[in-house]
């Protein structure tokens, strides 16, 4: 943990009911706004490198910070929706796969196939989570 405190994460009401303070919503916009900046900026592979090392520091930083304010129930819950989500990326990319090579265009629909995966793995992250809170 370099940057990102552990209190900017702690669960309680938060903006928006994300479990966040305002101060961890702030660093959060700031290391998303990382992707968008690079986008902008002219396409060169030193700057794409730096843009991407720092987004992913910053990134890695507040997923730290964040297991750090977690107490022993959060931690297992989090545990538990990140193997749900793991198996259900792997079933999903398995299907997706199978489905886009059927097609023989496979190179063209890879980035579809990484966004769906993530979609569906963040989907079931979110939903055990949220069933695991419920039930505590």
């Amino acid at each position: 943990m370099v940057i990102a405190k552990p209190e900017w994460f702690k669960k309680n009401k938060g903006i928006l009911s994300l479990g966040v303070t305002w101060q961890g919503t702030v660093y959060l916009l700031a290391t998303v706004s990382l992707i968008f900046i690079g986008m902008m900026l002219p396409q060169n592979v030193i700057i794409t490198v730096t843009i991407s090392a720092l987004f992913l520091f910053l990134f890695f930083d507040a997923m730290y910070a964040s297991l750090k304010s977690m107490d022993e129930r959060a931690k297992l819950h989090y545990s538990i929706a990140m193997r749900n989500a793991a198996w259900g990326m792997i079933v999903t990319m398995i299907l997706i796969f199978m489905i886009l090579s059927s097609f023989n265009d496979v190179k063209a629909n890879l980035s579809l196939l990484i966004i769906f995966t993530a979609l569906v793995g963040g989907i079931i992250n979110f939903v055990t989570r949220y069933k695991l809170e419920k039930e505590s």
